[in-house]
């Protein structure tokens, strides 16, 4: 008799045991689980668009660094420094009374950049688009703005490395409308797919555009309005 009782108790203890370990088994299961989603959303988050082809940090926000020397074709240039505290003219209340949309066309074959707010002109001047890499034909809004940033990429003779790039304006990726010291050759192309502006004029855009802007890049362009695009983007 006590050994049927022993025999019963041993079983009871070996279903008690079973219990647990499938319980275990579960919440180790379920743990493992939401570990793995927790990893898996932290390194395959989306990834935003990248003007910088050697390190995508810095020219997500702003990047300034008043020490540093550029590079551009295989020779070093200087920066120009920033300070922002007198980077941006601050706006005079009620001196803009135009009223409309604001719009930045960008003509690829005169290589000029006109701003409208409505039909009221703003804007007229060269620019220089992409050489090395096409700037994209398409109608496009401003994501992003910054001060300045740090841009750099290229490989060989064209290799840059460029920091200070002021008040730049993305507006489709990695393409961007901004002030460039390191050539004046605008009005020609000269670019890695950017549009570059003579500071003063970038500065002068980048004060009166918003996010959201429209940019209109066009094989061909006549004012006010007419823009001409062959296979656009979007």
């Amino acid at each position: 008799m006590a050994k049927k009782t022993a025999h019963k108790a041993k079983k009871i203890n070996s279903k008690k045991k079973t219990g647990r370990y499938y319980l275990t088994l579960s919440l180790f299961s379920m743990v493992s689980c939401l570990v793995v989603f927790v990893v898996g959303n932290y390194f395959n988050k989306p990834q935003l668009p990248c003007a910088n082809t050697k390190t995508c940090q810095s020219d997500l926000s702003q990047h300034i660094d008043n020490k540093a020397i550029a590079t551009f074709e295989g020779h070093t240039i200087t920066p120009p420094k920033i300070d922002l505290a007198q980077a941006l003219t601050p706006a005079v209340l009620g001196a803009n009374t135009t009223t409309g949309e604001k719009h930045v066309y960008i003509d690829l074959s005169t290589q000029r950049l006109y701003a409208y707010q409505g039909d009221t002109e703003y804007m007229d001047t060269y620019i220089a688009s992409g050489k090395w890499n096409p700037t994209p034909v398409g109608n496009f809004h401003i994501w992003e703005k910054l001060v300045a940033t740090r841009m750099a990429g290229g490989e060989g003779a064209s290799a840059y490395d460029l920091p200070n790039v002021p008040y730049v304006m993305y507006f489709y990726q990695d393409y961007g409308l901004h002030g460039a010291y390191w050539h004046n050759n605008f009005g020609h192309m000269m670019s890695h797919g950017c549009v570059n502006e003579r500071i003063v004029d970038a500065k002068k855009l980048y004060e009166w555009a918003d996010l959201g802007t429209p940019v209109s890049v066009c094989n061909s362009f006549t004012t006010p309005n007419n823009c001409m695009q062959t296979n656009p983007i979007n």
